[in-house]
């Protein structure tokens, strides 16, 4: 039975209420009364829920396979490093991966081993309505072919959610796929092919790759001969695909910036709703920087230039290459970019690190989850459909 609304409350009031719940007991008040249901189905509200949450962002975790993710928010973790106040999303995530986030959907990757190929299915998830898409995107790929990267991506001109898939060898084979559609289609080859590329980055409609030009550089530390990989930053270009044109244009890295070491990988991220990237400098520093002017050069600020030993950064001794670095990874930064959440290698807490006051905790909590593997999320009754 409907439930009418007192005749004193308006429409937008009504609206402005419902944004203010979360997408759990929304999703529960859609089943007790059709005129909220309405309400909360229209594409327009769903809309302003979307913005609101963007106000608040999370992370989210694959905490164990077979009963789903976990979300925390941001501002929580960062008033209390030891807070267990995160929501538990139920799904099976056995035998499938997590490829990417945006506006509240995730995008699972599923594999099938054959005989003579392995196969890839995509679906879309939103953990917070709990609603799920078929099956799409086969993909088979033969053995003695290349296998993919995949990224997840949005399309602005068009809203349409995509996966691009880039072959990791030859680089010479880049396909697309849209949901709502059917089938995978090749697009221009990757620029350049015989150099290292990182995983894509989704941001405002693109998929950036940063291609990396390296050499061997030997000399002498601690004591002993080692050889480390010296990127040539000079050389090395952002690589950035425009999920509507389907077309690439190159991005330069930090003008003045010659060489960085790979004591671990230089990678780009996304923070701010800015293109970031960090690399290791000498095996003694994280250097981050984020570019404010998507496509500017000039836009490149330098944010951090955190010392290892301030943090107590871990470090692995090998003795083919001496002392090298375990990665750090940047996972959310404040608006006033003054306070930074780095994951650290796989099985280590997180830390929030305040440049202002040199300020380092230990996020620490109850669930055994891997810090370096998470996304951003929000949540959203954006529909998978």
């Amino acid at each position: 039975m409907d439930i009418p609304p007192p005749s004193c409350i308006t429409y937008d009031l009504i609206t402005e209420i419902l944004l203010l719940l979360s997408v759990k007991t929304m999703m529960r008040l859609k089943a007790v009364s059709k005129s909220w249901n309405t309400i909360i189905s229209d594409p327009c509200f769903i809309e302003q829920h979307l913005k609101k949450s963007l106000q608040n962002p999370q992370l989210i975790f694959v905490s164990n396979p077979s009963s789903g993710v976990v979300s925390f928010p941001m501002h929580r973790l960062l008033q209390n490093p030891s807070s267990t106040d995160s929501c538990h999303f139920r799904g099976s995530m056995n035998n499938c991966e997590v490829i990417g986030s945006y506006n509240g959907l995730l995008c699972l990757l599923f594999k099938k081993n054959g005989r003579e190929y392995q196969e890839y299915q995509f679906v879309l998830w939103n953990p917070a309505t709990g609603t799920i898409s078929l099956k799409v995107g086969t993909l088979k790929d033969s053995y003695a072919g290349s296998s993919f990267k995949f990224t997840f991506g949005f399309d602005i001109s068009t809203g349409t959610y995509k996966v691009v898939a880039l072959a990791k060898k030859c680089k010479d084979e880049v396909r697309v796929f849209s949901f709502g559609g059917s089938d995978w289609k090749n697009i221009q080859s990757f620029p350049l092919k015989d150099h290292q590329i990182n995983d894509g980055v989704h941001l405002s409609g693109t998929i950036n790759w940063l291609d990396l030009s390296k050499y061997m550089q030997e000399f002498n530390q601690y004591g002993w001969i080692s050889n480390h990989i010296i990127v040539n930053a000079k050389k090395s270009v952002i690589f950035s695909l425009n999920l509507s044109t389907e077309t690439y244009t190159q991005i330069l890295l930090p003008s003045g910036l010659d060489e960085v070491s790979m004591s671990f990988p230089p990678t780009l991220g996304v923070l701010t709703d800015c293109l970031c990237f960090w690399h290791d400098w000498k095996a003694t520093q994280c250097v981050i920087w984020l570019m404010k002017e998507f496509g500017v050069q000039e836009s490149w600020t330098q944010l951090f230039r955190i010392d290892y030993c301030k943090i107590n950064h871990l470090r692995r001794r090998s003795y083919m290459l001496g002392f090298s670095i375990y990665p750090l990874r940047p996972l959310y930064l404040s608006k006033d970019e003054d306070t930074l959440i780095l994951a650290e290698y796989i099985n280590c807490p997180a830390i929030i690190y305040s440049k202002r006051d040199m300020r380092v905790e230990r996020i620490r909590n109850s669930h055994k989850m891997s810090w370096f593997t998470a996304m951003n999320y929000v949540e959203s009754l954006v529909s998978t459909v």
